[in-house]
């Protein structure tokens, strides 16, 4: 059986994934292809093509074995007016998409009835989205059969929770999903047992959204809403709690034992009005704290207030975790939803020991809904989820030797055929080089992982500067490792196997001295374990550094240009490379210098 999951409605980190027999096969964003940062309100139908492309090449499966597709969004779950507005505007975004791709003669008839539809009968959304499917199968040329077509809405919450859930490797286990808002929740916990979910806890936007509550109040720091919770958790480190805005924080969100709202008279029916109205309330201001006073100095005002928000976040989440363990008696504890990135949160729950094990699922953003969605489907038609532990998120495109070499040759930089030989990375990195590394599969979320990396010698505390300086990143900005799984207790307090970067844990002593670049100012880190299983080519590298300076660890970021996403083809590797500035690629079995 195949299903395959995509974001509808379309906001943010919109994405395709695939459920072939029971496995997830295929995951892909829609902004590696059109080069927008978590592609805003973007239809994933670039991720939707190469989804199909990648079915057909490696299984020799055409659209038309699809047994349904499946959305993380319910229409059924939205207000009459939500569902009127959500209707017309995915409508007319496939309107657009249609026109784009010159198919204006056979589609616009056929989107007008679908809005009409729509609208004046059951306000389904679902709607469009076949429409979208067939749309995107036209592009492709295939002959397209409505009727073949089956679309299953997943509550987005649930189909958060599904993600953490079936990809964890845990029978039975607590999920807890937080986030800006779903269809009109906002937090919810559920009770899993053998893939059965009991709802046990769900929490409105307009009762408390601590996603929300975070975005707007990093707004307030001068941050994007999008960017800003990753921006404000890095900042806040150089801060301490104000009481003045901590003091206003718990007067603004009442409760305790993990059940907590907004203060009644701070409610407000609108999203941006209310969440606004607190952020500038607590911050006691009208315009942006911005974190820099000028280069190379900090507004420790602004510090202070991320530290606040940030403490705040903590204490509503490990207050809300110590409930959902008492109300649910389980031992295993999954997470998911936009605020699971939160990785310094996520660091305290680890620590607390409230749960026994924790899994948090990599892409804990909308990127990864479309994963849960297929899952929670699939299983809903009778499939079964292969039980076991994520272990790698490489599940999008890879790209043969073939347009790799074409790509290098039509850059005429200078290059070398080295295969699979990295000796002359390492040795580059050793000589204090900043090194572009590309290989295989993209990966799925937010965080490089060694496929889509740059790459630097962690013991030189000044690599930390220099990174974010080709980036184009604020200087504060911590940067992560990767290290081998052998060597966690090296460098990590309390550590557990965490392939993904969506958890920090308190560095040691060792890291301290031995990798100063990857030490955050409050003795943190949030690191990446490798195994040779799990990424070969990156492990060899991690390996040969420890076996050339007795470090196994290593600096890795993501390779981007600032305000891009991860690179996806080779020849944006190779323009990334030549605008920036990095030292040398390695370019999938090629070794690149400038001249």
């Amino acid at each position: 059986m195949l299903v395959i999951g995509f974001n509808w409605p379309n906001f943010h980190d919109n994405a395709v994934a695939a459920i072939l027999d029971g496995k997830l096969v295929y995951a892909s964003e829609e902004e590696r292809y059109t080069r927008n940062k978590h592609s805003p309100y973007e239809l994933p139908a670039n991720a939707l093509e190469h989804c199909f492309r990648f079915l057909k090449s490696n299984y020799g499966i055409s659209p038309d074995h699809v047994d349904a597709y499946a959305t993380n969004f319910d229409p059924k779950l939205y207000s009459v007016k939500s569902r009127a507005w959500h209707s017309f505007s995915q409508a007319s975004l496939v309107k657009d998409y249609a026109l784009r791709n010159n198919m204006a003669s056979m589609a616009y008839s056929s989107i007008m009835r679908t809005i009409t539809r729509s609208v004046t009968s059951r306000l389904d959304f679902a709607l469009s989205a076949k429409l979208f499917i067939k749309e995107v199968l036209l592009h492709m040329g295939y002959a397209v059969n409505d009727s073949g077509i089956r679309v299953i809405p997943v509550r987005h919450h649930l189909a958060h929770a599904a993600s953490a859930y079936y990809f964890s490797g845990f029978r039975s286990a607590a999920a807890i999903v937080v986030d800006g808002q779903g269809e009109t929740d906002s937090t919810t916990a559920w009770s899993v047992k053998n893939g059965s979910f009991e709802n046990v806890f769900e929490q409105s936007w307009n009762s408390l959204s601590m996603g929300y509550l975070y975005e707007y109040v990093s707004k307030y720091l001068g941050f994007s809403r999008l960017e800003g919770p990753g921006k404000a958790m890095g900042l806040a480190p150089y801060g301490k709690d104000n009481p003045k805005m901590m003091k206003r924080l718990e007067a603004a969100v009442e409760g305790s034992n993990g059940l907590y709202k907004v203060k009644k008279s701070l409610s407000l029916p609108l999203q941006d009005q209310m969440y606004d109205g607190i952020a500038e309330y607590v911050t006691d201001s009208r315009a942006p704290i911005k974190p820099e006073t000028s280069t190379q100095k900090l507004n420790q005002a602004a510090c202070d207030y991320a530290h606040t928000i940030q403490s705040f976040f903590e204490s509503l989440l490990l207050s809300m975790a110590e409930r959902i363990k008492s109300e649910t008696g389980q031992s295993n504890l999954v997470l998911s939803g936009g605020s699971a990135l939160n990785a310094k949160a996520n660091m305290e729950l680890h620590y607390s020991k409230i749960f026994g094990n924790m899994f948090v699922f990599p892409a804990a953003n909308d990127s990864g809904g479309p994963i849960g969605a297929a899952a929670y489907a699939y299983s809903e038609l009778g499939g079964a989820i292969k039980s076991s532990r994520l272990n790698s998120v490489y599940l999008g495109d890879s790209y043969s030797e073939e347009e790799v070499k074409a790509s290098v040759m039509k850059s005429k930089l200078r290059s070398e055929k080295v295969g699979d030989d990295v000796s002359g990375v390492l040795s580059a990195i050793e000589k204090g080089m900043i090194v572009g590394f590309y290989n295989g599969r993209s990966e799925l979320g937010p965080r490089a992982l060694g496929n889509r990396s740059i790459v630097a010698d962690p013991r030189n505390r000044d690599n930390w500067d220099r990174v974010n300086a080709i980036k184009g990143r604020e200087w504060w900005r911590p940067l992560a490792p990767s290290l081998l799984e052998s060597s966690m207790k090296k460098y990590f307090v309390d550590p557990v196997k965490h392939e993904f970067m969506v958890m920090m844990f308190h560095t040691t002593k060792s890291a301290k001295e031995n990798a100063p670049a990857i030490n955050h100012v409050d003795m943190t880190a949030r690191p990446q374990t490798v195994t040779r299983k799990t990424n070969r080519l990156w492990y060899d590298l991690i390996s040969g550094f420890e076996s050339d300076t007795g470090e196994g660890i290593v600096v890795n970021t993501s390779f981007n240009n600032a305000g891009e996403p991860l690179v996806e083809t080779p020849t944006q590797a190779l323009r990334s490379f030549a605008s920036s500035g990095l030292d040398a690629l390695y370019l999938q079995g090629w070794l690149i210098t400038k001249r």
